[in-house]
């Protein structure tokens, strides 16, 4: 039975860590924010006992196997357009993170035999939001132009106020940030229990999804994936010391992080595991380019998953209104675009019925029409016709979404 994983950071794997430091800043990162907040440090303690006390419950006390949903928000921070990347290729990149998780990943078939009985289907799955924490129907997906060029292990681009994007309610949606990180980091992330403002995850943009990224070496999401797999409590799997514990019994001892592909078995000179199967360098909790981290174990497993146990520390993502169906919708703004066809309403006032017309008075048909009220409920929706009939509408102040020969206009009109 491995021992208690150590909150508190000694110095000498402090200096350890940063100078095995490749990829992932998440321990560094960890070690400064339990220094600046004991607090924390009482906090994540607590968590941990819990995690590490999953053997000693009976199998009844912990989640059921059902499948958790984590809804999620990317926050897309960008200060070229180049790092704007697109929304296929954000979902890339959740359809990255399920197959991982999953245990749907094609390439399992590459885990060497020993290790390959362990290898298991987390039970874990992600989707982008459908609601944002106001109510109102969502993407999951917030751009946002900043004049910041790049972005250090200091949590800014996190905040509105230092050029960056504010979280989503962390208690219900997994924050990821995605921005031009130093090129020496490729991502970071929180443990459970951190300062809810900043709780999430933190990815270089060229390295995020599996198209229109330009790394080599990690060109398969699985960054996000052995980000968000600290988010939810795991350890790097050498405990980020010299022959450290990551809290997981069924991970082998590792003396430190592997690089690169290596070859099967790989025994690390001075190693503290004595066994003929060496490192699992193949675990996505190690530093391994991408297309040779293929794996979580049922420990791994076992030890997110306790997060979700009553009173766990992600248990309100089981209560998420994220993927819901929205309660609120937005206001139409009325339309300033330039158009090369000027389209009126008319009468506007009108009592019964509206029209459209082109600049030069002759009435036309729309392709489709909308009619929506000041707060952006649709209300009327129809097509190929030549008047609206709004008798049923109450006098109000309404908007008309028009759309005619391929350009479409949003006009305001009053009903007496």
């Amino acid at each position: 039975m491995k021992s208690v994983i150590v909150i508190v950071f000694t110095l000498l794997s402090f200096v350890s860590y940063v100078h095995a430091q490749k990829s992932c800043g998440t321990a560094g990162y960890w070690q400064e924010q339990l220094s600046a907040n004991p607090l924390l440090g009482e906090r994540y303690q607590h968590i941990s006992n819990a995690a590490n006390n999953i053997a000693k419950k009976e199998s009844g006390a912990l989640v059921s196997d059902l499948t958790i949903l984590i809804p999620v928000v990317v926050h897309v921070v960008y200060n070229s357009e180049s790092q704007r990347i697109s929304k296929a290729q954000i979902q890339t990149q959740i359809d990255a993170l399920n197959n991982d998780f999953g245990k749907l990943n094609a390439d399992t078939i590459n885990i060497p035999k020993p290790f390959a009985p362990l290898a298991v289907d987390c039970k874990i799955q992600f989707a982008l939001a459908k609601v944002d924490p106001d109510g109102y129907a969502t993407t999951g997906i917030v751009y946002t132009k900043t004049n910041e060029t790049g972005w250090k292990q200091d949590d800014k681009m996190k905040f509105s106020s230092s050029g960056g994007d504010d979280a989503w309610n962390s208690r219900y949606y997994l924050n990821i940030w995605v921005c031009n990180l130093s090129k020496s980091l490729l991502g970071y992330s929180t443990f459970p229990g951190s300062d809810v403002l900043k709780d999430g995850v933190v990815i270089r943009t060229d390295v995020f999804g599996t198209i229109g990224n330009e790394s080599t070496a990690y060109s398969r999401g699985r960054t996000t994936t052995h980000e968000v797999g600290h988010w939810l409590n795991l350890k790097h799997l050498w405990g980020d010391t010299d022959c450290g514990d990551d809290g997981v019994d069924d991970t082998p001892p590792q003396k430190t992080y592997n690089t690169g592909c290596s070859s099967f078995p790989k025994i690390t000179a001075g190693s503290c595991n004595n066994s003929g199967t060496g490192d699992m360098f193949m675990n996505y909790m190690d530093f391994s380019d991408d297309a040779c981290i293929l794996m979580f174990t049922y420990g791994q497993k076992q030890r997110m998953r306790t997060l979700f146990d009553s009173g766990g520390a992600r248990a309100d993502i089981l209560q998420s209104y994220a993927l819901k169906e929205a309660w609120k919708t937005k206001p139409v703004a009325e339309d300033t675009l330039a158009s090369t066809t000027s389209i009126i309403i008319y009468p506007n006032p009108s009592v019964n019925e509206i029209y459209f017309r082109d600049s030069d008075g002759k009435k036309i048909i729309p392709d489709e029409y909308r009619v929506y009220d000041v707060k952006g409920k649709l209300l009327i929706y129809g097509a190929k016709h030549a008047f609206v009939n709004i008798a049923r509408l109450t006098p109000g102040i309404y908007f008309s979404r028009i759309q005619y020969a391929g350009e479409q206009r949003v006009i305001k009109f009053v009903k007496n």
